[in-house]
């Protein structure tokens, strides 16, 4: 069976043995999605307070005219 796994044409494997699953890669692959997760998150918070204060600002505008 490891003869078979390890030699097959076209098949690289990606474990450090033939039974034992690699979890290092997906880790590396969810790191970035998380920090671009927090980015986005960041911007939005960022975005939704300056249009609260836009409103704010627009609202005393409006009730300041005569």
């Amino acid at each position: 069976m490891p003869k078979f796994y390890l030699h097959r044409t076209g098949k690289i494997p990606t474990a450090v043995h033939p039974f034992v699953k690699q979890t290092g890669f997906r880790e590396d692959r969810q790191k970035p999605f998380l920090n671009l997760r927090k980015m986005i998150r960041g911007w939005q918070n960022i975005a939704s307070s300056t249009y609260k204060k836009i409103t704010i600002v627009i609202a005393h505008l409006i009730r300041d005219e005569p």
